[in-house]
Order: C-alpha cells, then sequence, then structure tokens
C-alpha cells in the first residue's frame, strides 16, 4: 500500500515500524524472517519500501516468503532475498506455498525440488522450514480451508532428503500465534504486524489484539524455543468499515 493509507483502519506501514522498533529495543538478532503477504497491494515499489523499512532497523539476513496477497514476480523485481539462510548448525529454508491472487495452499514439484536441493547442498545439521500457510489446523474453518494439505506426505519427503534434519516449521497466514507439535517439532505461526484475526472464528473476523511478533532460539543441539511478544507502545485497532 502507499505510504500513509490504511487497510481495515490500520496503517501497516506504521504498525510494520513500530513492531520492528519495540523488537529492536528489546534485543538484537541474527535474521529477520518475513512469512508472506509482505503487502497488501504488490507493486515492486511497495516491496521496495519493506525491504529498506527493514533494513532500517535490523541490518541482518532476511527471509521474505511469498503470501496469498503477494505477487512473486514483483517480489523478484525488488530483489527480495528469499533463499535459504545458514545460521551456524542451522538452515532456514523457505518452501512457497502460495499461488498469486489465491488464498489456498499450493506446494508446486519445483518449489519441493528447489526445497530438497537447498539441504543436499548444505552442511546444516538441522532444518527450521519456512512456509506461509499453516501445516496444521487452527480451529478456524474460514483459514483451515486453505492449510497445507497431505502434510505427512510433503514432512516425510523433507525428512528422507539427506541433510539437515527437519526441527520445526514457522509460519504466517493465521495472523494470531499458534503453538502445535509434530513429528518434526513444533510448528509455530507468528501474530501480524498489523490486524490480527479473531481465534477459533466461522468466518472471517477481526481480534482486537496489538500487532505482534515471535522470537526464536535455535539451540545447537536442535532444539527450538520461543517467545512471543505483542506490541505495547502504540494502539493499533482495525474496523470493519
Amino acid at each position: 500500500m502507499e505510504a500513509g493509507k490504511t487497510l481495515l483502519g490500520v496503517d501497516t506501514q506504521a504498525s510494520l515500524e513500530a513492531v520492528l522498533g519495540q523488537a529492536k529495543a528489546q534485543s538484537a538478532c541474527d535474521v529477520v524472517v518475513a512469512s508472506g503477504d509482505i503487502v497488501h497491494e504488490g507493486t515492486p515499489a511497495v516491496y521496495q519500501r519493506f525491504l529498506h523499512t527493514v533494513k532500517r532497523f535490523f541490518d541482518v539476513p532476511l527471509l521474505c516468503l511469498p503470501g496469498n496477497h503477494d505477487v512473486l514476480a514483483n517480489m523478484h523485481d525488488a530483489r527480495l532475498p528469499m533463499q535459504a539462510i545458514t545460521l551456524g548448525p542451522w538452515l532456514i529454508a523457505p518452501l512457497d506455498s502460495h499461488v498469486d491472487n489465491e488464498p489456498s495452499a499450493y506446494i508446486a514439484s519445483d518449489d519441493l525440488l528447489e526445497l530438497t536441493q537447498a539441504i543436499n547442498a548444505s552442511d546444516a545439521e538441522f532444518l527450521l522450514l519456512a512456509t506461509h500457510h499453516p501445516m496444521v489446523e487452527i480451529g478456524a474453518p474460514w483459514l483451515d480451508k486453505d492449510r497445507i494439505l497431505r502434510v505427512d506426505e510433503l514432512t516425510n519427503a523433507i525428512a528422507a532428503t539427506p541433510g539437515a534434519t527437519l526441527c520445526g516449521t514457522i509460519f504466517g497466514h493465521a495472523h494470531q500465534e499458534i503453538e502445535a507439535t509434530s513429528n518434526y517439532g513444533p510448528l509455530l505461526g507468528s501474530p501480524s504486524t498489523c490486524f490480527q484475526f479473531a481465534p477459533k472464528s466461522e468466518k472471517f473476523s477481526l481480534d482486537d489484539k496489538a500487532p505482534g511478533y515471535r522470537w526464536l532460539f535455535l539451540a545447537a543441539d536442535g532444539c527450538i524455543t520461543t517467545k512471543l511478544e505483542r506490541l505495547t507502545t502504540h494502539s493499533f485497532k482495525p474496523t470493519m468499515n
């Protein structure tokens, strides 16, 4: 969106800056992951503004995933970083689950191949997988219908790839805090940096919780711990108008 415009009553540029500012005041970090739906109107100029905004606060490696509101070609044109990142014994690798202008998840064979090639090429010991769509039902039917399907088949194929061991998955899309478990580590969804969706809602519904973000701590033994934070210094209340 253009700077200063609002979406559902929220100035998303201002809320992003507030979230990044609070996170920076709390701690340094090694990597930033943007889990998709990076913009609402996906022009190259808006993607470039997003990239410059993040770099103003955190000059560290950035991994951007395309979400269902994103336009992949324009992300490439804006040179957003979308490649796997190695951090010590960890490989943080993306799996594209989006289709331009479609809400539902789709894993293309080429994207799965790109992931397995990244795992094969890496010397990392542990894998943190990053997707946009959830790999688990979250109890909200209007969101669950668009989740990643055939998850066991997918994660088994990833786990069978020689290389780093799959130890957890992070995702966006749901605009709320999600913490679940699987045979391959935790499944962690982050709140949005703008407006939130109401948990367990039957249809599209907004929550009044503040924008948020999730810290991840990747241990040398393959364990993942996490802490969720909400914005405390500003109020960004959405509206349905």
